[in-house]
């Protein structure tokens, strides 16, 4: 029933660590995941359009600074002093034609569109072109510039035509236009993206990838929209879904720049972008999961394991109380049995004294009944021993505190010890270190301690075998004292019991059981701690850990 409710509280243990740790997690590791998600696609949606907006401003400027260069050039030129100095003229146009690769040839006419001089290979000029209304913009001359026209002959052009008040006479520049779209034919930004000029009927002025050549028309929604540089638009066109800035060009008012790009391009990289963050993501949220499972499984073994040294604390204080009450009923049971021993003892001396009389030498019987008063004083001699070690085992001897060597007290001790043991083909191995602190102790307590250990493995050991005692400093101060033995070592069923007084393995007569608990009671009296490992036919190892000082003898918890 216990294990089964402590088992129900584990459980219990483990949900409410999940409960309490893995949904906050998880609640702040997917909200940060869809923020930043949202952050990315603002972002992305940020970075494409400022894109789609730097081609349409920066191809704007270089279509407006080909467009007014050409412009003031042609404003530079004066027909009324030079239109009669032909070779000035091919010279001016042989400079327009090095600076401006797409003007093919330059004309001088008068108010009739009748050719006065041409240089190089110009188109005809358009008729409306000389009836358009003329812009001065603060030039010499009103200066104009026209869209595209295709003529019966040859490629489409553009002209840019300058007009003298009071003579009639114009002279223009005869502008290639596949030449100068090809300006804006090789600008692409990914796979999809372009830019292209149409004018405000919504008739292309260069080439288009999406929408065609030069003249064709485009969708109605460019034109129907004001051009506003800095704006990014949206719009259908076939079926494709496009984003596009527009930017005036004030060199032709006509005319109106457009940089665009397919919505479906720009999404598809954010997509792939998004799925390795998405994917990155569940790895994260996943190793969270796993990192919450593991310290909840950690948790659960480490409070199983609290559970397991509460149990043997309470098993150990359980047994500290059994020896104490032990020592206490021995050490009565010792007073109470003193005093008939010294009685027996006192009536047996006398009775042996009787039998010396020279009346009763020979006495039939005598020396069975001498005999028997020998035996009878022999086991009160033994009764004594065992009521000493009784009072021993409950701290009522008395004894003296010194300075202790234990690399010395250990030497003094296995030399009492050595003749015996190899008697016993039992061999003694010391093992001291160097550089240990003096412990403040009782002498005599430590050496009936480190005796009846001795005596202990020599016991375990009847075949023979060997015996390492050695010392070393402990790592929170005091000295460790280890007693090793090869003998047939103990049963793990007996190892709880070894220091209960009167437990012993020992055939009847062989020992009294109170050696071990005798050790116990002597390292509750100076305050160390005794601790045993043992494997069955191995051997057994006894740790004995000193403190510096004496400490006072704990009082069991009831």
């Amino acid at each position: 029933m216990l294990r089964q409710r402590l088992q129900q509280t584990q459980k219990r243990l483990t949900r409410t660590i999940i409960l309490s740790s893995a949904i906050p997690a998880f609640l702040v590791a997917a909200g940060a995941l869809f923020f930043a998600l949202a952050g990315a696609e603002h972002e992305y949606r940020r970075v494409a359009s400022e894109e789609i907006q730097f081609h349409a401003e920066a191809y704007a400027r270089e279509v407006q600074s080909r467009l007014q260069s050409a412009l003031s050039t042609l404003d530079a030129f004066d027909t009324i002093h030079d239109s009669q100095n032909f070779d000035s003229i091919d010279s001016f146009f042989a400079k327009t034609k090095t600076a401006h690769g797409w003007i093919e040839g330059m004309a001088v006419v008068d108010e009739n569109g009748t050719n006065i001089f041409s240089s190089g290979s110009p188109a005809e000029l358009p008729e409306e072109a000389l009836s358009s209304g003329f812009v001065s913009e603060g030039r010499q001359r009103s200066i104009v510039m026209t869209g595209v026209h295709t003529p019966a002959n040859g490629p489409a052009h553009f002209f840019i035509v300058a007009k003298t008040a009071g003579t009639g006479q114009a002279v223009y520049l005869s502008a290639n236009a596949v030449e100068f779209s090809s300006t804006l034919d090789k600008v692409r930004f990914g796979r999809t993206g372009e830019v292209f000029l149409v004018n405000r009927s919504g008739v292309l002025q260069t080439r288009s990838v999406m929408h065609g050549g030069i003249l064709d028309v485009t969708d109605e929604q460019l034109i129907l929209e004001q051009p506003e540089a800095g704006i990014i638009r949206t719009r259908e066109w076939k079926g494709t879904h496009m984003w596009y800035a527009v930017t005036p060009i004030t060199a032709n008012p006509d005319w109106i720049l457009v940089a665009q790009r397919d919505e479906r391009e720009i999404l598809q990289a954010h997509e792939t972008w998004i799925k390795r963050f998405a994917v990155f993501g569940i790895v994260g949220l996943a190793l969270l999961a796993a990192s919450v499972a593991l310290s909840a499984r950690r948790t659960s073994r480490i409070q199983t394991r609290i559970e397991e040294e509460r149990t043997l604390l309470a098993d150990h204080q359980l047994q500290v109380q059994k020896l104490d009450a032990i020592s206490q009923l021995g050490v009565g049971i010792a007073h109470e049995v003193n005093n008939p021993l010294a009685i027996i003892g006192e009536e047996a001396g006398w009775m042996q004294d009787i039998l010396k009389r020279d009346a009763l030498q020979d006495v039939p019987g005598s020396n069975e009944l001498r005999d028997s008063l020998r035996q009878i004083t022999t086991q009160i001699g033994r009764c004594r021993e065992i009521t000493l070690k009784l009072l021993s085992f409950g701290g009522k001897s008395d004894g003296i505190i010194r300075d202790v060597d234990i690399n010395a007290l250990v030497s003094d001790t296995i030399t009492l010890r050595r003749r015996e043991a190899s008697k016993k083909n039992i061999e003694i191995e010391e093992k001291p270190a160097t550089h240990l602190p003096v412990v403040h102790t009782e002498p005599t307590l430590l050496r009936q301690l480190l005796l009846n250990l001795i005596n202990n493995s020599m016991d375990a050991m009847p075949e023979g075998g060997r015996i390492t005692i050695s010392t070393r400093e402990a790592e929170q101060g005091g000295v460790v004292l280890t007693i090793r033995d090869t003998g047939f070592g103990i049963p793990e069923e007996n190892m709880h019991r070894l220091f209960e007084p009167f437990f012993t393995t020992k055939p009847p007569g062989k020992g009294a059981g109170l050696g071990l608990s005798m050790c116990h009671g002597i390292l509750q009296r100076i305050g160390g701690e005794i601790f045993v490992t043992s494997k069955p036919g191995q051997g057994t190892c006894f740790t004995v850990e000193l403190p510096l000082t004496p400490r006072p003898k704990t009082t069991p918890i009831g």
